[in-house]
C-alpha cells in the first residue's frame, strides 16, 4: 500500500455534523467538518493516553476526544486541555493532520507528507461535473487486495467470462492489438472496440446470437486510486464509470464509485443502473476473493502475462517505481508476536502513523512517522529506466 497520493476517504453525504471514523492503509483516521463546513482529517489518537479521537464528539468544529476532552483543530494541534485550562499546551501536543479538496461528490485526502509542489493531481473527471450528464454515486467492499481490484478494472480480457451472463461475449473472446497511452507520470489507458452482444427479454438474459460493437476506453489514474471506463454505445450515447478503489488494509478494500449516462437521464432509472453496476461488482468479486496469492507478487516470473495483460503491467510498473522511491506506507504496529512475552513488548511499542507536510516544518511530535525524501518526478518511465 502507497502513502504520498490522494484517496478518497468518504462521500459528501456521508460527512455531515457527525465525526466520521475512517480505516485507510491499515491506519485509523477521524474525518469531520469545521465551523465553516471544510471536511477535514486527523489521525486517530490522541497523543495524551492514546484514546480514539472517532469515538469523541465534534465540537465547535473541532475534535474532542472522548477520555480526557482534550480538543484538536482541522490542523491537527490541540487547543484545549480541561484539565488546565490555563496552562501552557506543550508543543507535542499534535496529531497528523492531512491535506483535503472536496470535490466531484467525494472527499479526497492527501496521505503523505510530501510538499504540495510534490504531490500528484487528482484524476480529470469533468463529466462528473456535467449538468447533461446523470451522475449516480454508491460503494462496494471487497476481500480483496486494491492492487488486484485495480487491475482486474484494467482487463479486458476477462468480461466474456467473468461477465458472461451481463455484458461479455463468451463467443468472442479475442482482443484485438491496443496501444496503451501514458499522458503523464499517474495515468495510462488503452482503447479497442469490443463486442457486446445483443440479448432480448424483460432483463435482457436470452442472447440473440446478435453482436454490437462498443469503443472502450479503460485506464488508471494512481490518485484514488482509480479505474476508469467510458463506453461510446453509438447514436452518440456515452457511459463513464470511475471506480476509486482504496485500500482498507492487504486484503481488504473499499470502492467509491461513479457512473454518468449521456442518455435516459430520468432518475427513475436511476436504480436499474445501479443495479447493474453492482452485479458486475459482486461478478467480479467471487473470482477476486479467492486469488492467490491474495497480493500481487512482487517478481515477473510467477505469473505469466501476454499482450492482452499490457495496461496492467503498465499500472504495476508504475507502483512499484513508488514503492523503490520509498513511498510504501509504514504497517500503525502492534503486530503479532511468536511469544507472550514478545506479544506484551509488541504491543508497547510506539505506534506509527503516516507523517503529514507539516512535519516538514515542525518537529515536534508524540507520535512516530517517517518523512519521505523528495524526489521530483518528472516521469515514473524515467524511474522505471532507472531501477
Amino acid at each position: 500500500m502507497l502513502k504520498n497520493l490522494w484517496y478518497v476517504v468518504a462521500a459528501s453525504t456521508d460527512l455531515r455534523d457527525a465525526l466520521l471514523p475512517v480505516t485507510l492503509l491499515g491506519h485509523r483516521f477521524v474525518a469531520f467538518r469545521d465551523t465553516e463546513g471544510r471536511a477535514r482529517l486527523l489521525s486517530d489518537i490522541c497523543v495524551h493516553r492514546g484514546a480514539s479521537l472517532a469515538a469523541g464528539q465534534r465540537v465547535n468544529g473541532e475534535v474532542q476526544c472522548p477520555y480526557h476532552g482534550w480538543r484538536y483543530g482541522g490542523d491537527g494541534v490541540c487547543t484545549h486541555i480541561p484539565a488546565q485550562p490555563q496552562a501552557r499546551i506543550p508543543a507535542r501536543a499534535r496529531v497528523d493532520g492531512y491535506p483535503v479538496v472536496e470535490r466531484h461528490g467525494w472527499i479526497w485526502a492527501f496521505l503523505g507528507d510530501l510538499p504540495e509542489a510534490e504531490r500528484p493531481p487528482l484524476p480529470p473527471l469533468a463529466w462528473a461535473d456535467d449538468a447533461n450528464v446523470r451522475v449516480i454515486h454508491g460503494t462496494f467492499d471487497w476481500d480483496a487486495n486494491w492492487e488486484r481490484i485495480v487491475e482486474n478494472g484494467l482487463d479486458f480480457a476477462h468480461a466474456p467470462f467473468v461477465h458472461g451472463t451481463s455484458f461479455g461475449a463468451p463467443d468472442r473472446p479475442e482482443i484485438d492489438a491496443f496501444e496503451v497511452s501514458a499522458p503523464d507520470a499517474w495515468s495510462g489507458h488503452a482503447k479497442l472496440v469490443m463486442q457486446r452482444p445483443v440479448r432480448r427479454g424483460l432483463l435482457r438474459r436470452q442472447a440473440t446470437g446478435e453482436h454490437v460493437e462498443v469503443v472502450t476506453q479503460t485506464g488508471f489514474h494512481l490518485s484514488g486510486p482509480c479505474a476508469t471506463l467510458e463506453l461510446q454505445l453509438g447514436n452518440g450515447w456515452r457511459i463513464d464509470i470511475v471506480s476509486a478503489h482504496v485500500p482498507v488494509d492487504a486484503l481488504h478494500t473499499r470502492t467509491y464509485w461513479m457512473m454518468g449516462r449521456t442518455f435516459l437521464k430520468t432518475p427513475l432509472l436511476d436504480a436499474r443502473f445501479r443495479a447493474r453496476n453492482l452485479r458486475i461488482f459482486n461478478e467480479d468479486h467471487a473470482v477476486l476473493r479467492r486469488v492467490r496469492p491474495e497480493c500481487v507478487p512482487d517478481g515477473w516470473q510467477s505469473e505469466v502475462s501476454v499482450k492482452s495483460d499490457a495496461l496492467q503491467i503498465a499500472f504495476r510498473q508504475r507502483v512499484r517505481a513508488l514503492e523503490q522511491r520509498g513511498w510504501l506506507a509504514a504497517p500503525p504496529g502492534s503486530g503479532e508476536a511468536a511469544s507472550e512475552v514478545e506479544n506484551r513488548l509488541e504491543n508497547k511499542r510506539a505506534i506509527n502513523v503516516i507523517a503529514c507536510p507539516a512535519r516538514r516544518d515542525v518537529s515536534t511530535w508524540a507520535l512516530d512517522g517517517a518523512l519521505t525524501p523528495v524526489i521530483p518526478i518528472a516521469s515514473v518511465s524515467d524511474a522505471n529506466a532507472a531501477n
